[in-house]
């Protein structure tokens, strides 16, 4: 690879609770687990991409308590260059609750902690730093002010960056158009298409449909996945649909983020985007099928289906 990903984003640690069913409002459950693993978009996406074989630097934070070491074990182990995590003394590590069902589907709630400290100044001098070469990848669990920050930097640089809007962050429209690729879900694609003012006919319409008509919009190319359906990409030359293989699910936490940091790897390397988004396919694929997000994903040793 000619350069190197540097990934903007969270980093928490999960909390993992197990239940046969989700509960309804206001309904006690008893579950399993309690075990704490390595978590946050950013830093998912970041161990993802660096198991694929991409060189990755991440910018974030974490609190200077005893969840920052469970937060920072597996971006140690894969590599990930954490010179631009920054220790704060008066912040908690962010955390992650996550309740599994026995299908495998899960529910998070996020409680950012020092990701919320993660600001556009930090940002801009990790950016600043960037060649034509290396590669942006954010996410939606930072602020707003220094996710738009962060892409705005990269576009004056002429940095490409990997957009995933997960969760949705309410970003402007202007800004949404300097990602290549938008990665979104369903739910998210509907999201965007309301920002740049598509009407209410295209946004109920198919993942194709809707992919279409984000590229018409302005964006420069859109990815939308599909869970176990695979992914739907959009550029200036093709609307392509890329299949999922089909697998037991396990667990679908991280899952989205196996595939973003698979995807920007296999871009930083210099493969096309629909080349790219068929290796991804394949490794969330893989995620799912074991438990926790981290460390499910697969080694450059692992087989794909």
């Amino acid at each position: 690879m000619s350069g190197r990903l540097l990934v903007v984003g969270s980093v928490n640690v999960d909390l993992f609770t197990h239940v046969e069913r989700h509960p309804a409002p206001g309904e006690t459950l008893l579950g399993t687990g309690g075990e704490r693993s390595p978590g946050g978009k950013g830093a998912n996406q970041a161990v993802a991409a660096a198991l694929q074989g991409a060189p990755v630097s991440l910018v974030g934070a974490v609190g200077a308590d005893a969840d920052a070491d469970v937060a920072l074990t597996c971006l140690r182990l894969a590599g990930v260059d954490l010179a631009q995590v920054v220790a704060l003394p008066t912040a908690r590590t962010g955390l992650a609750v996550i309740t599994v069902g026995a299908d495998g589907e899960n529910t998070i709630v996020v409680i950012p902690g020092a990701n919320a400290e993660v600001g556009p100044e930090q940002v801009q001098a990790a950016v600043d730093d960037l060649t034509a070469a290396d590669l942006l990848l954010l996410q939606g669990e930072l602020r707003r002010d220094t996710t738009e920050a962060a892409l705005r930097a990269a576009a004056a640089r002429r940095i490409r960056t990997v957009f995933n809007v997960a969760p949705w962050s309410g970003v402007d429209g202007d800004v949404l158009t300097l990602a290549d690729p938008l990665v979104v879900n369903e739910h998210e694609a509907a999201l965007a298409a309301r920002e740049l003012r598509l009407g209410s006919e295209v946004t109920a319409g198919q993942p194709v449909d809707l992919a279409r008509a984000l590229l018409t919009a302005g964006m420069r190319s859109v990815v939308i996945t599909l869970g176990g359906a695979g992914a739907v990409v959009a550029h200036p030359d093709a609307v392509t649909s890329h299949p999922s293989p089909r697998v037991s699910v396990a667990d679908t936490t991280g899952a989205g983020d196996a595939f973003t940091g698979a995807l920007a790897a296999r871009l930083l390397r210099g493969d096309d985007l629909a080349t790219a988004t068929d290796h991804a396919v394949r490794v969330g694929a893989y995620a799912v099928q074991h438990a926790g997000a981290q460390p499910s994903y697969p080694g450059p040793d692992a087989t794909l289906s």
